[in-house]
């Protein structure tokens, strides 16, 4: 039998799919509990980043906002807005959906934040690409 190939643009995609209808309810497996949902938004994420174009479009979304956010409260490095939005994710009551868009938007910003955040990324990317 042979393998599936998905390619890691379509491992992105499967996983937002399944994020935005995991998250809503309803159907046949339910709801996604927070940690699958943050686990899956960490794959979905450094998956968007190892794809390339087309698919970073969302990873340079996020990484223009924080840099206009790093503009405006200079001194916050791409490590602390990871740190930030780790606290968000923990700390504010978000819907699940919330805690996709949070976890997809922090490993866009870990994979260049360096330390032990770029380090981590790093690895669910390799998680990401054996999936493809």
């Amino acid at each position: 039998m042979d393998a599936i190939d998905l390619g890691i643009g379509g491992v992105a995609t499967v996983l937002v799919i399944v994020l935005w209808f995991g998250t809503k309810g309803g159907g046949k497996l339910g709801t996604l509990s927070w940690g699958w949902t943050l686990f899956l938004a960490m794959v979905a994420g450094c998956a968007f980043k190892a794809a390339g174009q087309p698919w970073s479009w969302f990873t340079d979304l996020v990484n223009g906002g924080l840099g206009m956010l790093g503009d405006a409260a200079p001194g916050i490095t791409a490590a602390g807005m990871a740190v930030i939005l780790i606290a968000i994710a923990c700390f504010v009551k978000l819907t699940l959906r919330k805690v996709a868009l949070v976890g997809v938007a922090f490993f866009c910003v870990a994979a260049g934040a360096g330390g032990p955040f770029e380090w981590f990324a790093g690895r669910i990317e390799v998680v990401a690409m054996h999936w493809a």
